[in-house]
């Protein structure tokens, strides 16, 4: 018989019973053990010591088990006692009672807290560890309210209780974030529809316990991992996502608005090493049938060696006050291993958990592929801010403009883009007084009393808001727009934007689709106060296409070739969203675009919203109405 299997044969029969009752066997006995069985006598002495080792870690693992419980039980104990401590009562009349010595109470007191504070120390040097950055071991707790015996034993704690928990969820987010980022298939599947990957539930069930506890009832997940290198250092990139307007800037459209409500750790040794905030942002989807997505969420930084960084979120809560529990914010964020030339390889995730029935059923589909807010949306953003800079700062790229006038130009665009998406999904605390809701054939119109005059137009603005599907590729119908006759489709500045005046092209050559323009008549004007120009903007990527435009005058346009200060001019922006499409009902493959118009116009007649006439209205509709029939024009154009 094999050695195996004699061993199982005695552990079978007889060697526990004999373990049991002599777990020690001298040599002679482990010589008579080997004997019968055949086997040497080291094989003999291995088992017993093997047996022990594993007898020994189960019986301290069950008590651990039940050191955690009693821990417990001491802990709520405790708190237990400090609250009757607060108003104590007389056993036999049941009045407020005073306690006329305290040094019985004081002492279980103090030899509790001795005992937490051993336990705080042992777990601060373990998250030091952990994170790389010093936490202190006290902890501060309001004691107004406790009674004095209580406030003495704890006046010496400093340091929030919260941050120690933020800290041990940033912990736990960071390690699923650099597990999901190195493991391959079959955790991931590659995504044909929106460029990067899928995330694989069945395995990702299997392999990571729920971060955020049971998901409500209605809600479904999305998640996407998206990779590329991009032409900036890891520790700039760390240093834009810490900073909200940075990191509304970079990501142009997709962030109707972002703060940060608190830092609680700035980091160590002067960079952003251990940097951990407490963040508040709207992500925002060009569409009124998307609602915003807004999230509470804590954002870590953490270096992991030299020239490789995380940055992680984590939702903290069920959502916002005020608003409706919508989404919960997965681990998500990005891994960042720097490579020559001052270039990164960035590593995107984005782990979501939604509620469906929010979604119109034209989105939907959109949505859960994770085009809509996925990995790739992001990390096509970030290149193209990156290569915008690059567009702006190069010496070589628009060489005929100075640099000065590039960078107002950009800045003007940046607001007018702005203003565009953040009026379409009514982020960024804008109010809008409805006067007709989105119906079939018919869009959501408001209407805005602007009073300031600074930067906006002064008076009535209307706003009219319409989502459409068309049997084309969203980026065949981009490069179409973009290319016909404008007449067909603008309705309100086809008769200006005729002519190039400024092209800046804002990608690594001159047919990049992302760029800046002004554009000007054929008609000739008496004055050059007279001419009204067009502002555009246009970008494209696989996610989505976006062709923003306003009217301006001449003097802004003087304001701009002098790199002045653009901040006071009015803008009134309309423009077209395009994305992939899934048919007229939202379900099968991709066929064809969703198509968001937005139309803005000025009433100088009007002073109030309440005096917006039914003509008005249809008037509205119709504008809205020809444009989207002018686009429906174009797509049948090219299919005969």
């Amino acid at each position: 018989m094999h050695t195996s299997f004699r061993l199982f044969c005695f552990v079978s029969f007889c060697g526990n019973r004999f373990f049991e009752k002599n777990p020690h066997p001298t040599e002679k006995e482990r010589t008579e053990i080997a004997n019968k069985l055949n086997i040497t006598i080291n094989k003999v002495k291995f088992w017993f010591q093997n047996k022990r080792t594993q007898l020994k870690s189960q019986k301290e693992r069950n008590e651990n088990v039940i050191l955690k419980k009693e821990n417990e039980q001491l802990r709520l104990e405790n708190l237990a006692m400090a609250e009757v401590l607060k108003n104590p009562l007389c056993n036999k009349c049941g009045a407020q009672a005073t306690i006329p010595d305290g040094s019985i109470h004081k002492h279980k007191v103090v030899i509790e807290n001795a005992r937490l504070k051993e336990e705080l120390a042992n777990f601060a040097s373990q998250v030091s560890q952990m994170f790389g950055i010093p936490l202190p071991n006290k902890v501060t707790i309001p004691c107004g309210n406790l009674n004095p015996i209580m406030s003495r034993s704890l006046m010496d704690n400093d340091i929030p209780i919260q941050r120690n928990g933020y800290l041990v969820k940033a912990s736990r987010a960071m390690e699923e974030l650099l597990k999901l980022g190195n493991v391959n298939a079959p955790l991931w599947n590659r995504n044909m529809e929106g460029g990067g990957e899928t995330l694989n539930f069945v395995e990702y069930e299997r392999a990571f316990p729920a971060c955020l506890g049971t998901k409500p009832p209605g809600f479904v997940s999305e998640a996407t991992r998206a990779r590329s290198v991009v032409p900036m250092t890891s520790s700039t990139l760390v240093e834009a996502l810490l900073n909200a307007d940075q990191w509304r800037e970079m990501f142009m459209g997709m962030i109707g608005s972002c703060t940060t409500m608190e830092v609680l750790s700035n980091g160590t040794g002067g960079s952003k090493n251990g940097a951990l905030q407490l963040m508040k942002a709207e992500i925002q989807f060009i569409s009124p049938l998307v609602p915003v997505r807004v999230l509470k969420f804590i954002r870590f930084a953490k270096q992991q060696a030299q020239g490789q960084w995380i940055v992680v979120d984590l939702s903290i809560d069920s959502g916002i006050e005020g608003h409706m529990t919508m989404t919960r914010r997965c681990p998500s964020g990005c891994i960042l291993h720097d490579m020559p030339n001052g270039f990164t390889m960035v590593t995107w995730i984005e782990h979501t958990e939604y509620n469906e029935q929010s979604v119109s059923h034209q989105y939907r589909q959109l949505i859960n592929s994770g085009v809509g807010f996925g990995a790739q949306r992001w990390i096509s953003a970030l290149l193209r801010h990156c290569e915008s800079i690059t567009a702006i700062m190069s010496p070589t790229l628009n060489h005929h403009l100075l640099q000065d006038t590039k960078r107002s130009l950009r800045g003007l665009a940046q607001r007018m883009m702005s203003i565009f998406c953040g009026g379409v999904c009514l982020t960024d605390g804008q109010q809008w007084d409805l006067v007709a809701d989105h119906a079939p054939s018919r869009p959501r119109i408001m209407a805005h009393n602007y009073i300031s005059g600074f930067g906006e137009p002064m008076g009535i603005v209307t706003s009219a808001t319409y989502s459409v599907w068309t049997p084309t590729n969203h980026q065949h119908l981009f490069d179409m727009l973009k290319t016909k006759d404008r007449c067909i489709w603008d309705v309100i500045c086809h008769r200006i934007a005729v002519r190039n005046m400024i092209h800046l092209p804002l990608g690594q050559d001159e047919t990049s689709p992302n760029c800046i323009s002004i554009l000007y008549s054929n008609i000739e004007r008496t004055t050059e106060d007279d001419q009204v120009m067009v502002l555009q903007e246009t970008i494209s990527d696989m996610t989505g296409s976006l062709i923003v435009y306003a009217t301006i005058d001449f003097p802004t346009v003087s304001v701009v070739m002098n790199g002045e200060d653009i901040s006071s001019v009015a803008l009134l922006p309309s423009g077209l969203c395009i994305v992939p499409g899934y048919g007229e009902d939202g379900a099968g493959g991709e066929r064809g675009s969703m198509v968001t118009v937005r139309l803005q116009l000025l009433h100088p007649d009007i002073t109030t919203s309440n005096m917006i006439t039914m003509e008005t209205i249809i008037m509205i509709n119709d504008l809205v109405a020809r444009t989207v029939q002018g686009i429906k024009e174009i797509v049948r154009s090219t299919q005969q």
